[in-house]
């Protein structure tokens, strides 16, 4: 029995997206599938496994990382490969419905699947006989769920939804229940509503339990659609440099610098944003003025790129070897390329070295009823997006989602103490790090799942 076809993921679980590297074990000849632009890793698996990675395959123009196509290309000679009208402003191969490209005994032919963007593609991978083996779906369809369909503005997003109702209905129908599924969008990702850490499917899972595949009616199915959270900010940026193609760097990224006190001050002083990788309750007990709160321990890359702009110089605190490291590595995938290195020592040389320290109150979601029953002047901020305020909120608190702080700080008085809290803690942290920047000093991060509101018997107030 000949070897099967070897798929290899690698997932970057920040973006929620997963990659593939697909080869002939016996041909030794491998195709990556939506690359990501840090490119050793499939040179590393490729190497280890005796392939040799003839080309890249773009299912869609990329509004949530930068492409490793070119990167690939320049290392292996791989052609790119991306939809003919993907208006690409580099050479490539263009690729319509129907265009196969040969792994050795193996063939994946591309399919025309919008929804997600209006020139994507799908590519399902054929064995030696023509059977189709497993559909790499990009955003097309994703484990329980589609990818977003409003990336490129309200007039669009419902024509969009339309296209994706018709690829789930019409243009993949006839692919056999065996197919697997290999996605690149997964839960995690700010592209799709999908949840959990389940990667892969197959076309008959997706059939019994995707409620987009169940969905027949089309208004359901569009309302569906269009039921998405926001997105980063970062991402208006993403297509463009993908279209333009970014800056190549080779296959490892460069060394992460150590910097002195000094040095991360001047730095600090001349325009770079200083990023506390730490928790939020060590972020609490001393930080840097004017530093942003962004914690190692959540979704680190897509919050920087919500409040952070990609031009701007980086200063990393905190950390250590490996998830300094990472972050870079994180930041790279999204274009932030400008981290100018990281302190060295941490927040204790920046202590020792006699600079100010800010500290903020930590506390508890059991405290916020204290105040409010006190009847103590207090402001609390509610930094949670609008799904989760209208199923919800503490009387009194005002509604200020954090990518929205930087813009509406100015309405909250500085008269009295500002308590912000969110889903968990970790993006009050974004906020309340924002709010100082904003000028305010008396700061109390709220800590803990909103769910203990409803846990501790504390009546809710629901918009009606």
């Amino acid at each position: 029995m000949p070897d099967a076809p070897r798929v290899e993921l690698f997932t970057a679980r920040e973006l929620g997206n997963t990659t593939y590297l697909v080869g002939d074990p016996e041909t030794g000849e491998a195709v990556v599938v939506d690359p990501l632009r840090d490119i050793d890793q499939y040179l590393n698996a490729a190497e280890t496994s005796d392939l040799r990675i003839t080309a890249s395959l773009e299912t869609h123009v990329h509004n949530d990382f930068v492409s490793g196509a070119r990167e690939l290309e320049r290392e292996t000679g791989a052609r790119v490969h991306a939809a003919h009208d993907s208006d690409l402003g580099f050479p490539f191969e263009p690729v319509a419905e129907g265009r196969e490209i040969a792994i050795g005994r193996y063939r994946l032919r591309a399919r025309h699947t919008p929804g997600h963007t209006a020139q994507h593609l799908s590519y399902l991978l054929l064995g030696p006989e023509g059977e189709v083996e497993a559909l790499f779906s990009g955003g097309a369809l994703m484990v329980g769920a589609i990818a977003r369909t409003d990336l490129f503005g309200p007039h669009l997003a419902t024509h969009l939804a339309f296209e994706a109702f018709r690829t789930v209905h019409v243009r993949l129908r006839d692919l056999p229940d065996s197919a697997a599924l290999y996605p690149t969008h997964g839960g995690g990702s700010f592209c799709g509503a999908a949840s959990g850490e389940q990667r892969t499917s197959t076309l008959q899972a997706e059939r019994a339990g995707n409620p987009f595949l169940q969905m027949t009616e089309l208004m359901p199915f569009i309302a569906r659609a269009l039921h998405q959270g926001p997105y980063p900010a970062y991402y208006k940026f993403m297509s463009p440099i993908n279209r333009s193609g970014a800056p190549l760097v080779g296959r490892r990224l460069p060394e992460l610098k150590p910097l002195s006190a000094d040095l991360a001050d001047m730095h600090r002083k001349t325009g770079a944003a200083i990023v506390d990788m730490r928790p939020g309750r060590e972020y609490d007990r001393g930080h840097i003025p004017g530093s942003y709160c962004i914690g190692f321990d959540g979704p680190f890359s897509a919050w920087v790129g919500w409040v952070i702009g990609p031009d701007r110089p980086l200063v990393l605190v905190g950390g250590s070897p490996d998830q300094l490291r990472d972050a870079q590595r994180q930041l790279f995938r999204i274009g932030y390329d400008a981290v100018l290195g990281y302190l060295a020592g941490g927040i204790e040389a920046w202590a020792a070295s006699g600079r100010e320290l800010r500290t903020f109150e930590t506390a508890e979601i059991e405290d916020l009823a204290t105040w409010i029953l006190s009847s103590e002047p207090t402001t609390v901020v509610d930094a949670r997006d609008e799904d989760e305020w209208v199923h919800g909120h503490v009387p009194g608190a005002v509604h200020m989602p954090v990518a929205s702080v930087e813009h509406h700080a100015h309405e909250i008085p500085h008269e009295a103490p500002v308590a912000v809290h969110c889903g968990v803690g970790y993006r009050a942290g974004i906020a309340a790090s924002l709010l100082e920047q904003a000028g305010f000093d008396r700061i109390i991060h709220v800590i803990g799942p909103y769910s203990d509101w409803d846990r501790l018997h504390l009546e809710a107030t629901v918009p009606g």
